[in-house]
Formats: C-alpha cells, structure tokens, sequence
C-alpha cells in the first residue's frame, strides 16, 4: 500500500449540523410532509367547524398549523437535546481523517488535554468537543503533532 501522508480536516459542528439540516433532499421531504400535515389538519378543522366559519387571521392560523406538523415531523429528540446541550457547553469540532481512526489514534486523542468529549463516528471521522478552558487551536495542533510523531516513530 503506497505512504500516505496524513492529514485532518477541520469542520465546526454547529455547520456539520447545519449543512445535515439544509441538505436539498431533506428539505423537499420536510416541506412535503408539511404541506399534507397542514391539509389534513385544515380538513380537520373544517369537519369539526361546520358552520363554515372563516378565521380573522388565515395566516396566523397557518403559521400555527405548520408549526404543529412541523413539531410533528421533527419532535425534540433526545439527541437534538444532546447535540443543543454540546454547542452550548462545548467548542465542538469534526475531524475528518485520509486514514483510519486505530485504537491508537483513539488513545492519542484521549489523552490530549482539553478534549472533554470524544465520539468516533466513523473510519475516517470523529468528534472532539472542548473544554471551555481550553483553546482549540491549541488543541488542534497538540493533536496533529502528536499524529505526525506517532507516524514518524512508527517507521
């Protein structure tokens, strides 16, 4: 297998979230569920009120309504809690390997100072959030040192 140099790739976790939240197929899926929640709760509505009404404020009444299916579709789970909780108490990062995450790499980055949370995700990703009394550029390059050492030792 030819050397590979290696390298981490840096992602703030609020944009990993973000860029999951905004993802163009997510977002048609979402938008289609709500427009057939609001229908049936609109046809709901109607069943229940027939003296034909009308609402002063359609829109307010809508907006209400989306709300409710969009609470429906996307309820506060446990690990949208969790993942709330993290931001607001950590500085949270994803980093993004061109090799595997080993049992060792996973020691290294236990051991680095600073790193409160560590979550593997994957082969090639992983989750680090930091100590508010830390700084993670400080962290960063303590861990990217420590990788290029371990390499360097291992030849």
């Amino acid at each position: 297998m030819p050397e590979i140099n290696k390298q981490i790739g840096w992602q703030k976790y609020e944009d990993y979230i973000e860029k999951q939240l905004s993802c163009p197929i997510l977002q048609h899926i979402i938008q289609n569920m709500l427009s057939i929640n609001i229908d049936d709760d609109e046809q709901l509505e109607m069943d229940e009120d027939e003296d034909d009404e009308t609402y002063e404020d359609e829109d307010d009444e809508k907006k209400n309504l989306s709300m409710l299916a969009l609470n429906k579709l996307m309820p506060l789970t446990p690990q949208i809690i969790e993942d709330v909780s993290m931001l607001s108490n950590f500085d949270c990062w994803i980093g993004h390997t061109n090799f595997d995450i080993t049992p060792k790499i996973k020691d290294i980055l236990n051991r680095t100072p600073g790193i409160e949370i560590l979550k593997i995700f994957s082969r090639y990703r992983f989750f680090v959030g930091i100590g508010q009394m830390f700084d993670f550029q400080n962290i960063r390059f303590d861990i990217e040192q420590e990788l290029i050492k371990g390499e360097k030792d291992d030849k």
